[in-house]
């Protein structure tokens, strides 16, 4: 079995923080994490990898992203969806969900179809593990990029059958509260442990609350495609930040939202309920150009892009970058947004117990930075090296 020993000046779990640190693994899982003295091994029976020029930390967790290096997750084959898993895996993202758009209801059923098989299946590079299906029971009036034409109204009939397609891979639904029939649908998503995440949506506060008093426990990028916050109707907005239980996405890219927003929404929401995603699409890791965003056609000019009308269509962030963004743009310790890489989307996802901190018994997702910088030099996924730049 193979059996390795992780070295680094700083480990961060993400809980505690260990000077001289060493995490052992054995197969695909952590053996045990501890500071170097007290750690006990011998360099015959474990490879050693790391030293004092590292930092290492748990693998980043991306549970929302629509595709890299010119591949979308709609496309569902092995082909793209290993090309996009060894992209992410450069960027320290060792697991993600692969994130659908709105689209017809025989595309959306063949893709989640096709994507569901792949789960089944291991690749080279970060882990898929499920489906978050963004749309298409959203709102039209906050659509952004999803095709309007395709949004459709509650029904549980349809999830029913999105489910079934993509073989019981879906684990997280962005959908509107305000819609109707859409207490009868967070309540048919629950009961088959999906996650339900707000967003995409003009919904009043009243509506979020009643959302969320009803088993939604997320929300989906933040600000954006959102009713706009006001002092008389706070909104979808108004609802997400003053409860404290609602895990939130954010786009750290400084388009999506700007750092003083960034900033203003660390301070009202606090770091242990965000979720740095990347919303990235076929672009990421790609020259200015024209990409795709499921079927509709996106321009990307200075790594920002906007479809035919305009309107943001998703990005080209990677979690490594949203890291150093928040380094800059926050006071914020290292640990507290390694928190918003790896266990906040573990615990959102209720995946806590195997992914999203250094500890023993968790699968071995494991990323080593270099500490000057704190680019990315080696990836781990479930014990086997995905990527490392030596």
């Amino acid at each position: 079995m193979n059996r390795l020993a992780f070295l680094a000046r700083k480990v961060i779990t993400p809980e505690t923080v260990i000077l001289d640190g060493v995490v052992l693994v054995e197969g695909t899982k952590i053996l045990e994490v501890g500071n170097y003295k007290s750690v006990k091994f011998s360099k015959k029976e474990f490879s050693i990898w790391g030293g004092p020029q590292y930092c290492l930390v748990p693998g980043f967790i991306d549970t929302h992203i629509h595709g890299a290096q010119g591949r979308d997750v709609m496309e569902g084959t092995k082909d793209a969806l290993d090309i996009i898993s060894q992209s992410l895996a450069r960027h320290g993202t060792t697991a993600y969900l692969a994130t659908t758009i709105t689209a017809s209801v025989e595309k959306t059923l063949q893709s989640v179809e096709r994507i569901g098989n792949q789960i089944r299946h291991s690749r080279q590079g970060a882990q898929l593990i499920g489906i978050h299906l963004e749309g298409p029971f959203i709102s039209p009036e906050k659509c952004g990029a999803h095709p309007a034409i395709h949004i459709h109204p509650a029904s549980i009939s349809l999830l029913e059958q999105i489910i079934t397609r993509a073989n019981n891979q879906v684990k997280l639904i962005t959908l509107a509260p305000e819609i109707k029939g859409v207490k009868d649908l967070i309540h048919y998503a629950r009961s088959k442990n999906i996650v339900v995440s707000l967003g995409h949506s003009n919904s009043v506060y009243k509506d979020a609350q009643e959302a969320i008093s009803q088993g939604a426990s997320n929300a989906t990028h933040i600000f954006n495609a959102m009713r706009a916050f006001n002092h008389r109707e706070p909104g979808i907005i108004g609802a997400i930040l003053t409860n404290p239980n609602i895990w939130t996405e954010l786009i750290a890219d400084g388009i999506h939202v700007t750092p003083n927003t960034i900033n203003f929404l660390l301070q009202s929401k606090g770091t242990r309920k965000l979720l740095l995603i990347t919303d990235s699409i076929s672009a990421q890791g790609m020259p200015d150009g024209y990409y795709h965003l499921g079927d509709s056609q996106v321009t990307v000019l200075n790594g920002v892009c906007r479809n035919s009308e305009g309107k943001l269509a998703g990005s080209t962030l990677t979690q490594d970058k949203a890291m150093k963004n928040l380094l800059n743009w926050s006071k914020l310790p290292l640990q507290e947004i390694i928190f918003m890489l790896t266990k906040n989307p573990a615990k959102s996802l209720k995946i806590a117990n195997s992914k999203g901190s250094l500890t023993p018994g968790n699968d071995a997702d494991m990323v080593l930075l270099l500490l000057n910088d704190l680019s990315v030099h080696t990836t781990i996924i479930k014990g086997k090296i995905g990527h490392t730049i030596g």
